[in-house]
């Protein structure tokens, strides 16, 4: 897998990544069909109308949300053994998207449509985005220190200083999406 995703700049290993990220969606939406997903740690404020009544409080969650995400990805790749755990993050994200638009279907049938397709897909897709980058500069490092620790020596293409700024790029880019999310949810407060 290491090979796939530096042979072409990573697409491949982008596009390997997809699946977990999808097994984490249909397993939210199975989940929530049965269960309530009120927690935040289950939809992970991707459901608009409890993801905060003001913009602030839209701003603060979405980029609260993100940014534990982030970081979490970040230093689980300063791990030799942080690729299995970045797996199941993705399993996670995946979980929180597809449990908040069943939700909302569930709750609001056919009228969800336009807060599904406005409030929620644009933001899932950019969100999706960051955590499929974050996971896989996550699983390169990491298996360049696992390597490095079997074979005692370095053996990573990637530098902890190019690390960090990738990871401050979609911190970044974080920002940004919690930014829009918030003002999309202002601005179409009747869809909620």
């Amino acid at each position: 897998m290491k090979n796939l995703m530096q042979s072409d700049g990573g697409k491949s290993g982008f596009i390997l990544l997809l699946p977990l990220l999808a097994v984490g969606i249909l397993t939210g939406a199975i989940y929530s069909g049965g269960h309530l997903v009120e927690n935040p740690w289950l939809h992970q404020y991707f459901i608009p109308g409890l993801s905060g009544g003001t913009i602030y409080e839209v701003f603060r969650n979405t980029f609260v949300s993100l940014t534990l995400f982030t970081l979490t990805a970040f230093l689980t790749g300063l791990s030799a053994f942080g690729q299995p755990l970045g797996l199941f993050m993705l399993i996670y994200r995946g979980f929180g998207i597809g449990s908040a638009v069943s939700h909302v279907y569930a709750l609001k049938g056919f009228h969800a449509i336009p807060e599904v397709l406005v409030l929620i897909l644009p933001e899932c897709l950019a969100v999706s985005v960051v955590t499929l980058l974050s996971v896989r500069e996550l699983m390169r490092l990491s298996h360049g220190v696992f390597t490095s620790v079997i074979r005692e020596k370095i053996h990573t293409d990637k530098t902890f200083r190019i690390y960090c700024l990738e990871f401050l790029v979609l911190l970044a880019v974080s920002f940004l999406i919690a930014v829009l999310t918030a003002l999309m949810n202002y601005v179409f407060s009747g869809l909620r």
